[in-house]
């Protein structure tokens, strides 16, 4: 079964986090597929907006950490980083409509979409530090230029959640939105309508936008900086102790 769902509506191609049972958690498999529904978003002439958002009540856990994949380690990385390039090199408006908790990387890589919405139960939370893992998604970069450092430090460093109406406060969040398909079907109309009148004033702006504060090279540097690191803090005694302690706990929890 497929771990993404892909519609379209007219122009806009509407990616969606099918794993709702484990939370939409993203596994190896699911990086690949999101991964090549971006590059096809991409190519297809028709497709003006991509829309991120996630089947059931939650948005997404983020990777996958207990992914039975028979990969390792740097395989599961390379295909995060490359995730994380295809959302960097996307030519096209990229939104985000984040309903229930977006954690680790659905939260991170909310940074790369041009337009955020969020449901009134969103949440948001970057939970590395208790994992002994390091951020990735460039939101080294993009969350102190869109929240200020000392937001961006507290979101990264802490583990602290914070809520929708927090979210839009620091700027992560656009607009908080009505609850399940009336509220994306109003969004989708909103994306139609009022913003996507005329495309290719859109997609000139972003181009020259990702060559202003923030350049594509500076946003494949830090990718590649996060990948690097990642990659040791894995391989880490920390990250195994961490691991070690969820299993404890979720061993425990199903014995109760």
């Amino acid at each position: 079964m497929s771990t993404i769902l892909v519609n379209y509506d007219d122009s806009v191609q509407i990616i969606s986090f099918n794993s709702p049972k484990k939370l939409n958690a993203i596994s190896h498999q699911c990086y690949k597929e999101i991964i090549e529904a971006l590059h096809e978003g991409a190519k297809n002439e028709d497709v003006f907006c991509t829309l991120l958002t996630g089947v059931g009540k939650t948005y997404s856990s983020g990777t996958d950490l207990f992914d039975s994949s028979d990969v390792n380690i740097e395989e599961r990385l390379i295909v995060v980083r490359d995730f994380v390039r295809a959302l960097i090199d996307y030519p096209k408006l990229l939104v985000a409509l984040v309903n229930g908790h977006a954690i680790g990387i659905a939260c991170t890589t909310l940074g790369l979409c041009d337009l955020v919405y969020a449901t009134k139960t969103a949440n948001f939370m970057c939970p590395f530090n208790k994992l002994g893992i390091t951020a990735e998604g460039c939101s080294t970069i993009t969350f102190p230029l869109i929240m200020g450092k000392t937001r961006a430090a507290e979101l990264l460093y802490s583990g602290k959640m914070f809520n929708a109406i927090d979210a839009q406060k620091i700027g992560l969040v656009n607009e908080i939105i009505d609850e399940g398909m009336n509220g994306r079907d109003q969004l989708i109309k909103k994306i139609k309508t009022e913003i996507a009148v005329y495309k290719l004033p859109i997609v000139y702006t972003k181009s020259m936008m990702l060559n202003g504060a923030i350049s594509k090279d500076e946003l494949h540097r830090a990718n590649d900086r996060e990948y690097k690191r990642l990659l040791e803090r894995f391989n880490s005694s920390d990250y195994f102790n961490a691991i070690t302690n969820l299993l404890k706990q979720k061993s425990l929890k199903n014995k109760l």
